[in-house]
């Protein structure tokens, strides 16, 4: 019977594990700016990762019990396709970033300004506060893709991004 158990535990083990490596995630908790200009979200992942960005945007001005003196500037984002949207109240964005291969080839590592991604952590998210789009990352290095969000006046700002590697 304690046979039975150990071979149960051992099967579930063997099922569960490598589940554990398939699904990544990174986010960055709510973080709030006022009058410091522009701020980058970076987004890098690997090739192989399937990943769901999700960007929510807040302007300080429609917070409850938030006053700015010298009045607010209702903030704008910034795509990595170069679209601008102002964002007058609450909004959240959600992006598929799809992967454009399905088992990795190589081991491939980088890291830059804001972003590190490894085959032990194949998506990143970081945010650059006070910085602007002239940011220097590149863009063409093998199996990353590195994207940016640009986001300018006066909010409060949270990412999740959640991926999966086939």
């Amino acid at each position: 019977m304690k046979l039975k158990g150990l071979l149960v535990v051992l099967l579930v083990l063997t099922v569960l594990l490598p589940l554990s490596f398939i699904f990544q995630s990174a986010s960055i908790p709510y973080a709030s700016f006022a009058g410091s200009g522009q701020n980058v979200v970076i987004v890098a992942k690997e090739d192989y990762v399937f990943a769901r960005v999700v960007i929510t945007v807040q302007p300080l001005a429609s917070a409850p019990g938030v006053q700015i003196s010298g009045g607010s500037v209702f903030p704008a984002i910034t795509f990595p396709n170069g679209t601008t949207r102002q964002v007058p109240v609450t909004t959240t964005f959600v992006f598929t970033l799809p992967n454009s291969m399905v088992f990795p080839l190589g081991q491939s590592s980088a890291s830059g300004p804001g972003y590190q991604v490894s085959p032990e952590s194949p998506v990143s998210a970081q945010l650059l506060s006070g910085q602007n789009s002239t940011l220097g990352i590149d863009n063409s290095i093998p199996g990353i893709h590195v994207y940016q969000y640009l986001l300018t006046g006066d909010a409060t700002i949270s990412v999740n991004v959640l991926g999966v590697s086939l």
